[in-house]
């Protein structure tokens, strides 16, 4: 039975203010597979290269396939969390997803049914436990962070998933399951919205990571269960006061713009720059005791440019193009990608404005923050000369991309 978004959500979320017309965007899902992130010929050129002997994707096929010969291994098995606490759900789900997305991968590679069979198998015993893991997770453990970690943690899962469905490896009894499965989960993606619009987004954090993933959430399970009013209302939707549209519009920001008002310090964005960059200090009082930790506002930028691709590559496949849409106020997805593209060139964090000096120890040395995000961008836009430069400069395949995964190989041009 589908969500219906409507019901769920017209006492969730205010009505947008009145703001510039912006272009309006709406969505098809097809109903066969793959319709998440790879076409049906984007996975036959994945194929071609991986298999071609010519690098970089000969090396970065036989990362990937001696990776998975740890799932093989005697002893191996999911680690599947049923608990109450979304942080662990979310540590348990990435590893296990990111294993099965990456054996789907490998089998459409390969061919080699032991790669389907293992990320079935997988998949399989996350579905076993009733109750569902995320059925119950405690509010006064991680209060603003559930909704976002329900979200980027399943995702894995969600690709994972498609990939087989397109290689005709999932029996009807797993895709009702897993289907119910992801109307668990939902709930916890809602509520995370509402709170933090319920907390005026914790001391005005108006935009940032956890609102795009919530999103990414949404869009991503409205795709995978096929309900294009649910995808609707996390792309373009007025009901929604965080859709996609206003995310890419409010995460980016432009030069005249004012960045989180509590940074403290006077510098100006330039256009492309993301909103967290205030990840850069340490900032206390947003939710109880916690602080924020210096020096990683390369780390989080570089996380919110990764979600938007990613509602970037979903939407290619669902009717829908957000890589060419733009905001009324100029907010696109390829700016981001433009100012810090040479952060992974020059490998220094003294460039540009100097806001982010001293993070130097965060470039190429984390997934949310890696240069191969500019694989996807390369792949997407093939006439920014840019991201050849960011490929050039790096050893493209030895690295993965959180979310996505082996992007070399499976957006590698």
């Amino acid at each position: 039975m589908k969500i219906r978004i409507l019901a769920l959500t017209v006492s969730l979320f205010w009505l947008v203010a009145a703001a510039p017309a912006r272009e309006r965007v709406t969505v098809s899902i097809p109903e066969s597979h793959p319709r998440l992130i790879l076409s049906a010929e984007e996975i036959a050129v994945m194929r071609e290269n991986a298999l071609s002997g010519r690098e970089p994707w000969h090396g970065s096929w036989q990362d990937l396939q001696g990776r998975l010969e740890e799932c093989f291994r005697p002893g191996w098995h999911a680690g599947v969390y049923t608990g109450d606490n979304s942080h662990d759900y979310y540590l348990a789900a990435t590893r296990d997803g990111s294993f099965a997305r990456d054996l789907a991968i490998a089998y459409h590679i390969s061919g080699e049914g032991r790669y389907a069979r293992k990320a079935l198998e997988i998949i399989g015993c996350w579905l076993e436990p009733d109750p569902m893991p995320g059925t119950l997770f405690d509010p006064a453990v991680r209060y603003p962070n559930t909704g976002m970690e329900v979200a980027r943690a399943t995702f894995p899962f969600l690709y994972a998933y498609d990939l087989l469905c397109a290689g005709g490896q999932v029996p009807d009894s797993t895709r009702d399951r897993f289907g119910d499965w992801l109307r668990t989960l939902l709930p916890h993606v809602f509520e995370g919205a509402r709170r933090w619009q319920e907390n005026d987004w914790f001391d005005r954090q108006y935009y940032q990571n956890h609102i795009a993933a919530e999103v990414l959430g949404l869009m991503s399970m409205g795709i995978v269960l096929r309900d294009e009013e649910l995808v609707s209302y996390a792309v373009d939707c007025e009901l929604n006061a965080r859709d996609a549209l206003d995310v890419i519009e409010g995460v980016i920001l432009m030069e005249g713009q004012s960045p989180y008002y509590r940074e403290p310090v006077d510098i100006p964005p330039a256009d492309g720059e993301i909103m967290d960059r205030y990840r850069h200090f340490s900032l206390g009082g947003h939710y109880g005791d916690y602080v924020t930790q210096p020096g990683r506002a390369l780390q989080y930028c570089g996380l919110t440019s990764t979600i938007l691709v990613t509602l970037g590559e979903m939407a290619r496949l669902n009717g829908a193009d957000l890589y060419g849409w733009t905001a009324p106020s100029g907010e696109c997805i390829i700016l981001p990608l433009l100012y810090y593209a040479d952060f992974y060139i020059h490998k220094t964090t003294l460039i540009k404005s100097g806001f982010y000096a001293g993070e130097d120890d965060r470039i190429n040395t984390n997934d949310t923050t890696t240069f191969c995000l500019w694989e996807v961008a390369r792949c997407r836009f093939p006439e920014e000369e840019t991201f050849r430069r960011v490929l050039e400069a790096n050893e493209r395949g030895s690295m993965t991309l959180h979310l996505l995964g082996p992007v070399t190989l499976t957006h590698g041009r």
